[in-house]
């Protein structure tokens, strides 16, 4: 069966969940799907379930309006004979009700968009960046991450916004944080960060604040296990560039079931893609400037030249 129905993805078109109740709708429309492919309809399913229950229960399943079972659920999946991913991906949304997912008790400076792919990071066991425009959210130091946010609103011109804007630099600083705490995880996923020399170029926050950004990417890039992190040179983009300026690929299993791609607009939002093909290009893509990015060795010596370009203006 096509593994469009399932968990991080969704139906097709749609964003995957990022809330408890998205999640066990996503459960709800599996079954339904597997009975349908079956053929059957819902009063041959009780029947040949004894002890389920009636229509109408199975019915509040398929639609989620009431509160999923793990016993029930997993019973109709071995009736309907559902493939293995299926199951796994049915187990871990069940959990979400049961857990409190940090990004839910930031929904006034989170979209749905973002918190989903928040959830989405969370359950990938490889998450691929490429970023010119600043340092990857994930990197970030506080510092600088404030910085830059502090940019972002004194460059809205209504003063209303502005100070909107002002206001939620902290939140906003709490859930950028509280967001990294991911790669410290055991279970945490490979992350995959390419970032233009571009960005190193710049002075966000200042000397001091961009000095101690790179000082702590060249310590995460040395010494964190599953972080590998590559400068892609300005020699290398004079004659094209990435798909886009900020991407996001996340890949929940070694299949290619539950990819996606979240590209970031800068300062306003941004977009998830779900589509295979689209996924496909973007892919390949970032696997390109991968080749063409600076080796282990060579992106450490890139950031202490950097790094020390920074001190020697520090010390003037």
């Amino acid at each position: 069966m096509s593994g469009q129905i399932l968990a991080l993805v969704g139906r097709q078109g749609e964003p995957p969940p990022a809330t408890p109740k998205a999640a066990e709708k996503l459960v709800g429309a599996l079954l339904q799907h597997l009975r349908q492919e079956r053929g059957m309809i819902q009063g041959e399913v009780v029947r040949s379930l004894p002890g389920f229950g009636s229509v109408p229960k199975l019915s509040r399943y398929e639609n989620a309006t009431g509160t999923l079972k793990a016993e029930h659920v997993f019973a109709l999946l071995r009736f309907y004979r559902a493939p293995e991913d299926c199951v796994r991906e049915a187990e871990m949304l069940l959990q979400w009700p049961h857990e409190q997912r940090w990004w839910s008790s930031f929904e006034d400076v989170a979209n749905p968009t973002l918190m989903s792919l928040f959830a989405l990071e969370s359950t990938s066991k490889v998450v691929q960046v490429y970023q010119e425009n600043n340092v990857p959210g994930m990197l970030q130091t506080a510092g600088y991450a404030r910085a830059l946010m502090a940019d972002f609103a004194q460059a809205q011109v209504d003063p209303e916004t502005r100070r909107k804007y002002l206001a939620a630099i902290q939140r906003r600083l709490e859930m950028r944080l509280r967001r990294q705490h991911l790669l410290d995880q055991p279970n945490a996923p490979m992350y995959r960060a390419v970032i233009a020399e571009s960005v190193l170029d710049k002075e966000l926050g200042g000397v001091l604040i961009m000095r101690e950004q790179l000082r702590q990417l060249f310590t995460i890039a040395e010494n964190k296990p599953n972080v590998h992190l590559r400068i892609l040179p300005g020699a290398a983009m004079r004659q094209g560039s990435p798909l886009h300026p900020a991407i996001t690929l996340c890949k929940p299993h070694e299949e290619t079931a539950g990819r996606s791609v979240y590209l970031e607009d800068k300062n306003v939002g941004g977009q998830l893609l779900t589509d295979s093909t689209q996924i496909e290009t973007f892919m390949a893509s970032m696997d390109y400037w991968w080749g063409h990015a600076l080796s282990k060795t060579e992106t450490l010596h890139r950031l202490q030249y950097y790094i020390n370009r920074l001190a020697d203006e520090n010390a003037e």
